[in-house]
């Protein structure tokens, strides 16, 4: 069943300026992805206004935007994921953690369903986030860094190899060795391909 803008975001009428606010720009990531009728610069409009709200509202509404969301509506958690992620917005680590230590469910694609996999839209989910993690570490917030660190064991080879790179990176940029925070069992992943 698809359901329509006003289902799928009806949940924002009830707040205000805010949830209109967060209901254009999820309406913005999805245009955006699907590059009809929305423009980066429209995209980048809707988060200036969300940016005019607390920090931590943005959050919240976002955060019920995520629960709220059925588990296969996994175009709209990506949005919800990639405007967190936009956002670089501190108060976002606890839902980045929430979505990476949430278990992946099972497969729910029909066998020879290729190249469609319910665990790779999860798996997407998850490095989005990890990306957002990434965004606020660079930003010199610690909960972010901690949290990349903790998720380089992830059961998921995806998301260990996404955060043990995002150390990698962040690493070099800031000039420290990060190699005794990667297991040995991964520590390949901190060499650049090439």
């Amino acid at each position: 069943m698809v359901m329509e803008y006003g289902q799928r975001w009806g949940f924002a009428a009830g707040s205000g300026r805010l949830g209109a606010a967060v209901g254009e720009a999820m309406r913005a990531v999805e245009a955006l992805s699907d590059t009809v009728e929305c423009t980066e610069e429209g995209y980048q409009e809707a988060l200036d206004t969300l940016h005019r709200f607390p920090d931590e509202e943005v959050t919240a509404a976002l955060r019920r935007c995520w629960e709220t969301l059925p588990e296969s509506a996994y175009p709209d958690r990506w949005g919800v994921v990639q405007v967190l992620t936009d956002l670089r917005l501190t108060s976002a680590t606890e839902v980045f953690e929430t979505i990476l230590t949430t278990p992946i469910p099972p497969e729910r694609t029909p066998q020879y369903a290729y190249p469609y996999s319910t665990v790779g839209e999860e798996i997407t989910l998850r490095t989005t986030a990890v990306e957002g993690l990434t965004r606020l570490a660079a930003q010199d917030d610690p909960g972010a860094v901690d949290l990349l660190i903790r998720h380089v064991t992830d059961d998921d080879r995806s998301i260990q190899t996404a955060c043990v790179r995002a150390l990698r990176d962040l690493g070099e940029d800031a000039g420290v060795d990060v190699s005794p925070l990667v297991p040995d069992d991964v520590q390949e992943l901190l060499r650049r391909p090439g």
